[in-house]
C-alpha cells in the first residue's frame, strides 16, 4: 500500500490534492490521508503510521511545516518518507535543505505538477528497495541501497557501511559504483556516498546525519558540487 498525507490548514487545497490523486485511489493499493494541522500528522507519524509520501505546507499556523520536517527526520529518524513541501513564497531553500526534501511546490500547483511529484516518488520507493549482493569467505549477503551509508575503498577490499554495522569483503569501488548505478555520489577514490545521508556539503567535505565526516578530492569536487546541486534544483 502506497500512503501519502496531504497536510495544510486550507481544506480546499487538501481536497484539491487529493481529487488529483483520486485516479490512484480507485487503482487500489494506494490511500490518502487528510490533516489540517502539522501537530495531527507528527502524532501521527509518532504513533507508528508510515507514509511514503507527505505533501506538506510550510506555513501552517502552529507547529510549521519546516518544524514537521526537522522533527519527522531528526526525532522520529524517517529518512525513506519523501517530503513535498508547498508554500505561497518561495525563500525557504536554505531553511529545507536539511530536511532533504523530495520537490518544492508554489501555490497555485497544477495536476500535472502533483502527478508528477506522485510517480517521481513511487519511482524512488520503489528503487529504495533494490538491494546490493556481495560475499564475505563462503555467504552471501543483501543489503537495501536505502540501508547503505557509504562504500569505503581499502587496499583490495571494500568496507560497506550501515547505521550500526559495517561489512568488509573483496572488491573495487569502480565494480561497485558500476553495479549501483546512480543510487551513490563519487565523492573520493576512496568514497562512494549515499546521498541522502548528507546532511552538510562543503567544498572539501561532506558531513553524513551520523556526524561522520568524509573527504571531497580535488578531482571528484566539480562532479560533487554538480550532482548535489541539481538534486537540489527544484527548490
Amino acid at each position: 500500500m502506497f500512503c501519502v498525507a496531504v497536510c495544510d490548514d486550507e481544506k480546499t487545497v487538501c481536497q484539491q490534492i487529493k481529487s488529483f490523486l483520486e485516479p490512484y485511489c480507485k487503482k487500489g493499493e494506494f490511500e490518502v490521508h487528510i490533516f489540517t494541522s502539522g501537530e495531527a500528522l507528527y502524532e501521527a507519524v509518532s504513533a507508528g503510521t508510515r507514509f511514503d509520501l507527505i505533501f506538506l505546507d510550510i506555513e501552517l499556523k502552529l507547529m510549521s511545516g519546516v518544524a514537521v520536517g526537522q522533527k519527522i527526520r531528526e526525532e522520529l529518524c524517517d529518512e525513506e518518507v519523501h517530503i513535498v513541501f508547498i508554500s505561497g513564497k518561495t525563500e525557504y531553500a536554505m531553511e529545507l535543505f536539511a530536511i532533504r526534501p523530495l520537490h518544492f511546490l508554489t501555490k497555485p500547483f497544477t495536476r500535472k505538477q502533483i502527478i508528477e511529484v506522485l510517480e517521481k516518488a513511487m519511482r524512488l520507493s520503489i528503487r529504495y528497495q533494490d538491494t546490493f549482493e556481495f560475499k564475505i569467505d563462503q555467504t552471501y549477503h543483501k543489503i537495501r541501497y536505502g540501508e547503505i551509508w557509504y562504500f569505503e575503498s581499502k587496499a583490495r577490499k571494500i568496507s560497506l557501511h550501515t547505521e550500526n554495522e559495517e561489512y568488509l569483503f573483496y572488491g573495487k569501488l569502480n565494480q561497485v559504483e558500476d553495479a549501483t548505478g546512480h543510487h551513490f555520489l563519487r565523492i573520493h577514490q576512496s568514497y562512494l556516498v549515499n546521498p541522502q545521508f548528507i546532511a552538510c556539503y562543503e567544498y572539501h567535505q561532506v558531513h553524513l546525519l551520523n556526524s561522520r565526516t568524509l573527504p571531497i578530492s580535488e578531482s571528484c569536487r566539480k562532479q560533487v558540487k554538480q550532482q548535489l546541486l541539481r538534486k537540489w534544483s527544484d527548490l
